[in-house]
């Protein structure tokens, strides 16, 4: 019969996202998670495997949890209105990402900006995540369009990679700090110019 693991799994990953997130792949040792969980490296290489499947498996974890939370927030209830979801998701991200202190963003912006270009599992996890949101997008177009909200010849699958885009920008530029009201601004903004 195996043994019981003496640590609690799901607090040791989040622990471990919270390092990798911070100091990034390449600014994360083993002895930095050994560090962060108080764990051996036999006991997380036994666990959880060499320090990329560990990031990966961090990474993948965070990503299904960001398309769930993005999925909900677009779907809304019926009789609700489309554009006021798409609306109110994009300004509750320009929010949080503006009053965060300190400001580091979304965990899929800075993975696919740190190790995608030359890490294909990350670079398909990122893919696959992307493709998912902005489908989550364009499914709350494609509402606001049968509502009346929205241009009805308007490519919905387009303006849920907009969207998507407008995302990315917020959560880069405010790293840079820039202000919070501004970043509301341009959300807003990029709800405005979906076509009518």
């Amino acid at each position: 019969m195996g043994r019981t693991r003496g640590f609690d799994e799901a607090t040791v990953l989040e622990t471990i996202r919270g390092r990798f997130w911070a100091q990034g792949y390449e600014g994360t040792s083993t002895y930095d998670l050994m560090d962060a969980t108080g764990l051996g490296k036999g006991s997380i290489y036994k666990a959880f495997g060499n320090k990329h499947e560990l990031y990966l498996r961090t990474f993948s974890d965070y990503c299904d949890e960001l398309v769930a939370g993005a999925e909900v927030a677009l779907g809304g209830t019926e009789g609700d209105s489309p554009r006021a979801r798409i609306s109110g998701f994009l300004v509750g991200l320009a929010h949080e990402f503006g009053a965060e202190s300190p400001r580091r963003g979304c965990f899929l912006t800075k993975a696919t900006v740190d190790l995608a270009g030359f890490d294909a599992s990350v670079a398909e996890v990122a893919k696959q995540a992307f493709e998912r949101i902005a489908g989550a997008f364009a499914s709350a177009v494609r509402d606001a369009q049968a509502a009346g909200e929205v241009d009805p010849d308007a490519d919905a699958e387009t303006l849920g990679y907009l969207m998507l885009t407008v995302i990315r920008g917020i959560d880069t530029i405010a790293r840079s700090g820039l202000d919070e009201s501004t970043l509301v601004g341009v959300a807003e903004t990029a709800v405005a110019m979906l076509p009518a």
